[in-house]
């Protein structure tokens, strides 16, 4: 025994012991007349393990909630309040409600709220719902570790000791709410070979430029009939195969009695509940709501996509704030990529949203802790997250994608945000806008360089993956959308801006449309959404520059474009059987483009001979195009004031900024056609 331990009276009052040693005495004895006695042996404490604290903790709180529940019901046996568990899975883990048991914990305040109300479950599930510091239980807890500091002893061991005095009915899930939480849909698959007929279709047409899903994980729980014990995974197999019937010729895809193929997939997403009462949601939700967004497109309502991804953003918030406890630089898991994917695939159809509505994105990148998707090749999912070296991945695309979603999400913040927003920010004045333009134009730039060599724009290149084609042209066509994006504000009033961003807009539309028309050739299939839209929007500036050049008395000029808006049409014509709004977009560039007979415009236009706009040299890259101005088929007048002053500045502030609003784009055209060449009125 230690010499200095102290007496028992003193370690039983637990105050500060004087005496020297077992033959002495202290001094508080001497003074109450108590016998100084050393008979309890000290102990010997070492080095806490957190791991058995923590089992230790949920240990309690598990007791606690199985004698509140047999005490309620008299000892009968427990009802199953309780997901149904998930069938074994390459992706899948160990429930979340033993997350907490990690080796080691983030060591934040947000976690530390979390394990505060840990035990305090308002579900009733096996998963907690948690609140973030930034929530109004934050301040509680704030309160409990004054507490701590001031009792010396912690609070959550009484606090779970107290759940058996707590009232159940407002700590657990209402029976009525536990029947709707628990209500199974009824879905009907189709038959098996048309199932795998049209997985297979999605993973060539639309995976590659859209990978939501892993493709090796969702097969293996197909293959494990998971759809029939899953609802939520057989919501996202409907999804998937209501996507793929836009590329299917199988007539079961249609709706029974319709012969239009714009019906197709139709069957398959009007089984599915578009949101679940009482929820916990989990990734298969998140792809869910994306492959939903990616049918509508097609429908004749594209506004639901902001639907969709809006409810993309709640179970990604969700995840967001109660990410799962992992160690320090510990092994990634299928679960973390697959979140990942989930969330940058929610972001991009978000950029397209934004680009269809012109309106700024729902949400920013920094506001989440989601890592980038790894540029790695489903197939080495399962061979430690590692992709050999010297060969290319199909996961480079999404990578490259994230990143100009980023750069677009930016330009439509900064130069379409709302006049008070842009006040209130001090976004204002001709200084600002030339600088904050470099400063895209100078991001565009970086992101053109670090495009890997495997994607670069070549349509005559030997391509070592058919997919790399798909990938490369959906980029470059983006790339350059965002060109116009971030330019075409400029071309509406007198700026110093006004003629760089003119032959930006100009010249990104012509090679926009070279791409189109080298991805048409090609293929002669039902084109991306985005080769639609970007399609769509290179016509428009086109056509605007068309009646730039006839204003300025330039008619050798006026055909010179009528090739690459050919490009636009024949993307749309052989994608409106399935896509509603490439029907739209179709007669919407015919009407404006075959409205002036002065145009003498040919009905069967002539095709473009190549893939490039004719002012690019054999030698030159696409790359080089924002830096070739003085090569552009621009006339050299002064539209400085021309352009930006007579009655045809008012045909171009008045093009609606909703492009997919087909109401505003029928109220513009008749205006064109009533107007007889007087914009002012327009």
């Amino acid at each position: 025994m230690s010499s200095s331990a102290a007496c028992d009276a003193c370690r039983r009052r637990k105050t500060r012991c004087d005496g020297a040693g077992p033959n002495t005495r202290c001094s508080r004895c001497l003074e109450f007349g108590l016998e100084c006695t050393h008979h309890t042996p000290v102990q010997q404490r070492g080095p806490k393990n957190k791991l058995v604290e923590e089992l230790k903790k949920q240990i309690e709180v598990l007791e606690a909630r199985l004698r509140s529940r047999l005490c309620s019901q008299c000892s009968r046996p427990l009802d199953s309040v309780h997901e149904r568990p998930e069938s074994p899975s390459i992706f899948h883990g160990s429930p979340e409600s033993l997350d907490s048991v990690s080796a080691t914990r983030e060591e934040d305040a947000s976690n530390e709220l979390a394990d505060s109300f840990r035990h305090i479950s308002i579900t009733g599930l096996n998963k907690s719902k948690f609140f973030t510091v930034g929530s109004s239980f934050g301040l509680l807890s704030s309160a409990i570790d004054e507490k701590e500091k001031y009792d010396g002893k912690v609070v959550k061991p009484a606090a779970v000791r107290t759940w058996e005095l707590r009232r159940r009915i407002y700590w657990e899930p209402l029976p009525w709410e536990q029947k709707l939480r628990h209500e199974s849909p009824s879905y009907v698959f189709p038959p098996n070979d048309l199932i795998d007929s049209l997985i297979q279709l999605y993973f060539i047409n639309v995976h590659p430029t859209f990978p939501v899903l892993h493709r090796h994980s969702f097969k293996q729980s197909l293959a494990e009939q998971r759809q029939l014990s899953d609802p939520r995974f057989g919501a996202v197999l409907l999804a998937v195969l209501a996507v793929a019937s836009r590329y299917s010729d199988d007539p079961r895809v249609l709706i029974p009695g319709e012969t239009s193929p714009l019906g197709s997939g139709w069957n398959f997403v009007a089984q599915v509940q578009i949101t679940r009462r009482f929820f916990e949601p989990n990734v298969h939700d998140v792809q869910f709501y994306c492959l939903m967004a990616m049918f509508a497109m097609g429908t004749s309502s594209p506004y639901n996509i902001k639907l969709y991804v809006g409810l993309g953003i709640y179970c990604l918030e969700h995840r967001n704030r109660h990410p799962r406890p992992k160690p320090e630089n510990g092994p990634h898991t299928f679960e973390d990529e697959l979140w990942n994917r989930a969330f940058w695939s929610v972001f991009a159809l978000d950029g397209m949203m934004c680009a269809f509505m012109g309106c700024p994105p729902l949400f920013h990148v920094e506001d989440f802790n989601f890592d980038p998707p790894l540029d790695i090749d489903d197939d080495y999912w399962e061979k430690g997250f590692t992709q050999p070296i010297g060969k290319p991945s199909l996961l480079s695309f999404f990578v490259c994608y994230s990143q100009l979603c980023e750069i677009h999400g930016d330009a439509l913040s900064r130069l379409y945000a709302a006049k008070k927003k842009k006040t209130k920010m001090g976004w204002t004045g001709t200084r600002w806008e030339v600088d904050t333009v470099a400063q895209l134009d100078s991001a565009m730039n970086a992101f053109l360089d670090s495009i890997p060599s495997h994607l670069r724009w070549d349509p005559e290149k030997s391509w070592a993956e058919p997919s790399f084609f798909d990938q490369s042209a959906v980029l470059y066509a983006s790339y350059y959308h965002t060109q116009i994006t971030i330019h075409r504000p400029y071309i509406q009033k007198e700026n110093p801006l006004t003629m760089a961003s003119l032959s930006i807009c100009t010249s990104a539309a012509r090679s926009a449309l070279c791409i189109a028309h080298a991805w048409i050739n090609r293929f002669q299939r039902v084109a991306l959404p985005f080769l639609q839209h970007s399609s769509f929007v290179a016509a428009i500036i086109l056509f605007l520059n068309f009646y730039g050049c006839k204003r300025a008395g330039h008619t050798e000029d006026l055909k010179k474009d009528f090739p690459y808006t050919q490009a636009a049409i024949e993307i749309m014509r052989c994608s409106e059987a399935r896509y509603h709004q490439a029907g739209r977009m179709l007669e919407m560039i015919q009407q404006l483009f075959y409205t002036d007979q002065e145009t003498d415009l040919p009905i069967n236009l002539e095709p473009l001979e190549g893939s490039r706009p004719e002012h690019l040299a054999a030698e030159t890259s696409i790359e080089q195009l924002l830096t070739e101005t003085s090569a552009l088929d621009t006339p050299n007048v002064d539209f400085g004031n021309q352009f930006l002053q007579d009655e045809l500045m008012g045909m171009w502030t008045a093009a609606p900024a909703d492009l997919m609003n087909v109401n505003q784009w029928g109220a513009y055209m008749e205006s064109i056609n009533m107007s007889g060449g007087n914009w002012a009125g327009v």
